[in-house]
């Protein structure tokens, strides 16, 4: 577990042999982060129209798609599950708005998501890519913050 969620460490976290930068290894559409809200109605007795409040926020990441790959750094490796275990969990820290190419630096805003990995699923496609497929859940909150030096 990392010591905070909210200012991950850039020695511990980022610089860490246990760290890796899988970015390159997802395809287009392969890492969708996304979230929806529901919009409960809040009827009252003396009014004529329904009014409507915020509803619970739904976080997902749903499947993950990227290149098979033998590369000690790839998703393909890094994501796998080990032995018998039929899934992985841990964390994606996300830098916002900063270049690949940059290197993580002390300030840099990120989000932390917890999930845990389903196993890898090999399909096949029809213009012969070798992709992995693997089902992703959340779960914690995801906390937003910054690069702790």
């Amino acid at each position: 577990a990392m010591a905070s969620l909210t200012a991950p460490s850039k020695a511990s976290v980022f610089d860490a042999a246990t760290t890796f930068r899988v970015t390159h290894s997802f395809i287009p559409g392969g890492f969708a982060l996304t979230a929806d809200q529901a919009i409960d109605k809040d009827a009252r007795l003396g009014l004529t129209v329904d009014l409507e409040a915020l509803g619970i926020r739904t976080d997902t990441l749903g499947t993950l798609e990227y290149v098979d790959s033998t590369d000690a750094s790839s998703a393909a490796v890094v994501l796998k599950p080990t032995g018998s275990n039929t899934s992985i969990s841990g964390y994606f820290v996300i830098r916002r708005n900063v270049a690949n190419t940059t290197l993580a630096t002390a300030a840099q805003k990120v989000y932390t998501v917890p999930v845990t990995l389903g196993t890898q699923v090999y399909p096949v496609t029809p213009d012969g890519k070798a992709l992995i497929r693997q089902v992703a859940t959340i779960t914690g909150p995801i906390v937003q913050g910054v690069i702790a030096a």
